[in-house]
């Protein structure tokens, strides 16, 4: 069972972030990857987070095989953190509205990290794909959102299913 994104969840997901999608490997360990930018479905109970399919695929790998998926939004310039984690994940294939929220995706967090000082080589390397095909995207929908912005409410629940 699913749980309905408040709007201004919704917003923030959408907004200039780092993204990091984990999952669990067959061998049990963590890994992890950067996403490259997120779409919240107009129902606010699914959304679709997209990556690098190259640099992302341990993490796909441990998706296709059942793991389930966590995924970090953090505001670089504030630290606000929201944590979102399902009991699974499904490949979609990528559509000009994934590669149209990439695009967006690329340009709003090189703004937000150049605001902060950060130099155009490393927004690049953070959000370049290695070639025409490499996005992937994830649909999932959250079962549980945690509020992981660091201070005394880090790990509060704030929806679950």
């Amino acid at each position: 069972m699913s749980i309905r994104l408040s709007a201004e969840q919704a917003a923030f997901l959408q907004g200039p972030l780092s993204i990091n999608v984990g999952a669990v490997g067959r061998d049990g360990w963590p890994c992890v990857c950067r996403a490259q930018g997120a779409l919240v479905a107009r129902d606010r109970r699914t959304l679709t987070v997209l990556l690098a399919a190259e640099r992302g695929r341990e993490v796909l790998a441990a998706l296709d095989a059942g793991s389930g998926i966590a995924v970090v939004f953090s505001h670089p310039a504030t630290h606000a953190t929201l944590q979102l984690k399902a009991p699974c994940a499904t490949r979609v294939a990528p559509n000009s509205a994934h590669h149209a929220c990439h695009a967006r995706y690329a340009a709003a967090f090189g703004g937000e990290l150049g605001a902060l000082g950060y130099g155009d080589e490393l927004v690049r390397g953070l959000t370049a794909l290695t070639a025409a095909g490499d996005l992937a995207a994830l649909r999932f929908a959250p079962e549980i959102v945690f509020d992981q912005t660091p201070g005394p409410a880090a790990g509060r629940v704030l929806a679950a299913a």
